[in-house]
Parts: structure tokens; sequence; C-alpha cells
């Protein structure tokens, strides 16, 4: 019994994943797509040899170096030298996919899945590091078999500048992952990059991967002998067995534990918002966000009634649940048919409550006491926003045409809000009758939109419909950046007016006008908005799946560095 393994981490090529070269002939097929963005009109056949003498000399000297360049680096110092360095450096990522595509077809083993998701399930903390020059493949791989929430840290040579078999990038991983070597395995298929690195950097098994159509390797060196040969990688799962004691789950209601894997549990609850597409089952999700240091778990409105079939929701800890949930009709859906609570078209109001009424009765189900509630809009149609935003990126703030779109959407927004305020007051009120009868309040968020409702001076007109107890404010950052910035609504201001209504917070960051970035990602001063929160308002960390397992775990820490969330 391995009981002192806790961590598996793992190559990509050879072992998640197959390699299989192209021809030279294929390999000139795919070269038209490299020149056509540089403008290239020559011959395909000597354009290809060109890049294939240089990228063997690059390939050369990060061998004997042990150092392996950025995408960026790659194509203006290597291979195309000769091409202007601003061309090349803004195409870099796209060249390089092209450049990828054009040597070699690469698909993951039928197994992989199947293998991690059980090792992840049977207690062990996963990593990945790899020897390539693509900073994409390895995470786009992961994510295409909703696998990639299950890797604690992905580590690319190209990402950190060294490679196998430099043993320090494996040990870069470990302490990434606070972890001792010696509790680390590591799965390769090459010995002498492989094995010599995990044991220089003390890794505590190394496993081998080899085509199960050719006998076991012999080695006479020491220094590569591995511990396990395995032709599968559902081998993996016999050498490993399940860990005996599973302490990864604060937010699991049986479990009270105010630290994970030695760190803290803090007082923050995670969004499904970012699991929905990083894992294959929702309890997955919450396995993954008790490990990173979550006490609690947001039920969001991407989560409908067959992903939470099988699962006992009763044994975990819900902060809260953002309606629709279930959603079984999707949040697009009933923006497009207008079943909203502001909707002047009384079916379609009724609509909207209901909608709310069922993540209200899941609620009550569950023991949950506060939905997170959206208030409806003014206008669906986001086409002069989306004008208004592009302009923002493209700098021109200050421009005649950025005033008139602005002050066209403002009239616009003056001239049609009484109705559909009307309307949510309506529905509003039909919502507190409703989740009062169990104790649930409602928590009415500020938006991303303009045409969203509520704005600040609207805010305090719902706010008055009843007192904390039934009805409060969860403030979402990115939304007020994102308001903020484009010149509607201050974001400090929503702080300053509502605090003692703040039942709860949304925290994300933002670059500019997009946002559900992990905290410390972005640009937002959450030091400024920790001094605005209540002590007993839930935190909840809202983020998109292309932020990292890592980047989601080390953003609890960030906000405690800015006093917004606490260990427990």
């Amino acid at each position: 019994m391995l009981n002192h393994i806790e961590a598996i981490l793992f190559d990509m090529g050879g072992t998640l994943r197959r390699t299989s070269k192209h021809s030279i002939e294929e390999m000139q097929k795919r070269i038209p797509p490299i020149m056509a963005i540089l403008g290239e009109t020559g011959n395909s056949s000597e354009f290809m040899q060109v890049l294939n003498e240089r990228f063997d000399a690059y390939q050369r000297w990060s061998d004997e170096t042990l150092v392996e360049a950025h995408e960026v680096e790659l194509w203006t110092r290597w291979m195309l030298p000769d091409w202007p360095r601003e061309q090349v450096s803004k195409n870099a990522f796209l060249l390089n996919r092209f450049w990828r595509d054009a040597l070699a077809e690469r698909t993951l083993l039928p197994e992989t899945k199947d293998v991690i998701v059980q090792l992840f399930r049977s207690g062990y903390r996963l990593g990945l590091v790899s020897n390539t020059i693509s900073s994409e493949e390895a995470p786009a791989a992961l994510a295409s078999l909703s696998i990639a929430g299950c890797f604690e840290v992905i580590v690319l040579s190209c990402v950190v500048g060294i490679k196998k078999p430099n043993p320090d990038i494996l040990l870069l991983a470990t302490r990434r992952m606070g972890i001792d070597s010696a509790k680390c395995a590591y799965v390769g298929d090459n010995p002498m990059r492989d094995v010599v690195s995990a044991k220089k950097a003390g890794f505590g098994r190394t496993a081998i991967i080899h085509s199960p159509y050719k006998p076991e390797r012999t080695f006479d060196d020491p220094a590569i002998i591995p511990d396990y040969q395995i032709k599968n990688l559902l081998e993996l799962t016999d050498i490993f067995p399940p860990l005996e004691t599973n302490h990864h789950l604060p937010v699991c209601k049986k479990i009270s534990s105010s630290q994970v894997n030695g760190s803290p549990v803090y007082n923050a609850s995670l969004s499904t918002m970012w699991g929905i597409k990083m894992f294959p089952r929702l309890d997955d999700f919450f396995i993954a966000a008790g490990r990173m240091g979550f006490s609690q778990i947001e039920l969001n409105h991407a989560v409908n009634s067959n992903m939470l079939a099988g699962i006992d929701l009763k044994e975990y800890r819900f902060s809260s649940i953002h309606e629709p949930c279930p959603a079984d009709i999707s949040p697009d859906m009933l923006k497009k048919n207008d079943w909203m609570i502001s909707s002047i078209e009384e079916a379609c109001r009724r609509q909207g409550v209901e909608s709310i009424k069922r993540s209200i009765d899941l609620a009550n189900e569950l023991g949950v006491k506060v939905i997170v509630t959206h208030s409806g809009h003014v206008e669906l149609d986001g086409s002069r926003e989306a004008r208004l935003r592009k302009l923002f990126q493209a700098g021109k703030v200050d421009s005649p045409e950025y005033d008139e779109i602005k002050a066209g959407m403002e009239e616009f927004r003056k001239q049609n809000i009484e109705a559909h305020l009307e309307a949510v007051i309506k529905s509003l009120r039909e919502l507190l009758d409703y989740a009062g009868r169990n104790g649930i309040r409602l928590g009415l968020e500020n938006r991303f939109h303009y045409f969203d409702i509520p704005s600040q001076d609207e805010m305090d007109i719902l706010l008055g419909l009843a007192d904390t107890e039934c009805l409060g404010f969860i403030f979402d950052s990115g939304h007020a950046r994102a308001m903020s910035l484009l010149g509607f609504f201050d974001e400090e201001m929503w702080l300053e007016r509502y605090s003692r209504r703040i039942i709860g917070t949304h925290l994300q960051d933002a670059k500019g006008v997009n946002d559900h970035y992990a905290p410390g990602l972005g640009d937002i001063d959450f030091s400024m908005i920790a001094k605005y929160l209540p002590k007993e308002a839930f935190r909840i960390i809202e983020v998109q799946s292309v932020n990292s397992t890592e980047q989601v775990k080390n953003s609890l820490q960030y906000l405690a560095d800015m006093k917004c969330v606490d260990p427990i």
C-alpha cells in the first residue's frame, strides 16, 4: 500500500496523449495558413524547409541548455528572425498553433479521462508537468474532456522557461502545490527525461507507460529505472488505490476542519459558475472546492436538474442559490421570451416569478436561506452597449461618438423605466411573500449591463420594499467595475450607499470592462471593498472556467491579504 503517496503528477505527450507525426507531404499541405498570416507568397515547400531547419536548430539548443522558449521568443528569435518583430510577436500564438498542427496529430488516449477522474475521486491531488512549446494545447486538451479542474497545477516548460530532465520544473510544481516531493509520484513515458528528473526531485514513485505492443524495457542505469512499467494508464488505478482517509471536503456538513492540505479553510463560497465545464460531474466540483479551501458552495443559474440528480445535496454546505436554479429553462431562454420579473406583459412577468419560485423551492428543500436575484431589464437589445464597449476598448471614451451613444442610452432608460420598475416591484412583493414563509431572503444584485435593473437610485426603491431580514443587497465587484468604467454608476458609490444592506457579495476581478477573473488577476481594488463588507455577509468567488484551479485557489489567499475573507 502506497499510503505515503498523496499526489500524482503526469507528463502529457506520450503519457496522456498520443502523437502521430505527419508525413512531409501532409506537412506541406498545412504550411499555407502560416504563410497567409505573414503575407508570404513564395513556394510552400521551400518555406517549410526553412521552418524545419530553424526548428531543428531550436530543439538542439533547447535540449542542450534545458531551456524552453515562450511562443513569442520561439517565433521572433528562432523561427522568423528575419521578419518584422512586431508582426511576428502579435501573431506568435496563432503561428505556433498552425505549426504544431503541421508537425503532428495529437489525440488524447481513450482511457485518460477515466483514469484521471478515478484517481481524483480516490483522494489524490493531481498535477501536470510537461515539456512543450505550446502554452495552450495541454489546458485545452484537458478542458475538452471536462477534467481540467482536477489538476491543481499545470506547469509547462514554455511558460516557466525550463524543461525536463531538469528536476527544477518538477520541484516548481510541488512548491506551487505545497507538498513534499517524497509524497508525489510522477507518470511519464521517457525514462531519460521523466524518471531522471523525478528521482532527482526526490519523488516517492515513478511510473513509465510504454507501447503495449513492445516488451518491457530493461535498464542498466539505476537513475532511469522506474518503479513501475505499465502498458495502459488504467493500471495506475491498481497501483494507487483509494486513500484511506479523505479529509479534503470542508464543504461537506459531516466534516469540520480549519485546514485542508495544510492550508486554511476560508469563510468563502465558490460559485458553480467556475465548475460546470471543468469536471465530469457536479459533485467532483464540490470535492475540488473543498480541497482548495472553500467552506461553502453557491449553486448558480447554469445548474439544471440533471446535474443535481443523484447527489445527496443535503450533505453539503451552500451559502446561497443564484436564480434561476435549477435552470431547466435557461437564463438565455427566459430573456429571449421576456419571461422576466420586469416584463410589462403580465403573462411573461408571471413566468419570471415562477422561475424564481422554483429556486426558492430548492432553497427550502436544502435549508439555504438566500436567493441571489436578478431584477430584469428595460431593454434586451444590447447593440448600443456593445458599440460603447468597443469604443472603450479602443480608447475612445472621450470621443463625440461615445458621448452620443451614452447619452442616447441614458435618455432611453429614463423614458422607459417606469413601467418595468412597476413590474419588478409587483413581482418582488409576490416573491417576498413566497420566500418569507420559509425564512428565505432575496438578495438583489447590481448588474453588468446598463439596461439591467436596478440602477443605483432604483436599488434604493427596491430595498425599501422590506427590511434586511427579508431583502438585501448582493454587491458584485466585476459588475460594479464595468459600469463605473463605462461612465454610468460609480463602483464605490454602491458600497457607500448600501453597505448596511449587504447580505452577500460576488467577488471577481476585472480587466477593463471584462469581468469574472479570479481575484488578483485584474484591476479591482479589493482592499477598498473590504472596508464596506459586513462581517456576517457571505463571500462568493464567482469566476468563469477560463481561470485555472491554481488561480482560483490562489485567489483565496489574495482576498485574505486584502481583508475580504478570513480563515475559519
